[in-house]
């Protein structure tokens, strides 16, 4: 079992339309093809990118609003926010509850 919550609240939000979502939830079933179309999806060596869209396709849901989700959306979260959901995502990998992203191979 999981040390590390899986949901939280974001300081800022996502704003979509007019509704500004902050509650968070990630999925608890990750699998390699998350990390294929995170590699895709991120199309560099980008570490950055390619950490955004793990997240991304880790998430289940912010506020009512439950994806698609990709690093494009992402981004428009200020700093703070995208920092906090990939901590929880570290943690998570970390816990073994999700494969290393340690990074892009060449």
């Amino acid at each position: 079992m999981s040390k590390t919550p899986t949901t939280g609240t974001l300081k800022h939000g996502l704003k979509i339309g007019q509704d500004v979502h902050r509650d968070f939830e990630f999925r608890a079933d990750v699998t390699a093809e998350d990390y294929f179309a995170a590699e895709d999806e991120a199309k560099s060596n980008d570490t950055l990118r390619f950490r955004a869209a793990l997240t991304a396709r880790q998430l289940a849901r912010i506020g009512t609003f439950t994806g698609p989700f990709n690093s494009s959306l992402l981004g428009k979260l200020k700093p703070a926010d995208l920092a906090q959901l990939m901590r929880v995502r570290e943690a998570l990998e970390e816990e073994g509850n999700a494969e290393p992203s340690g990074g892009l191979t060449s």
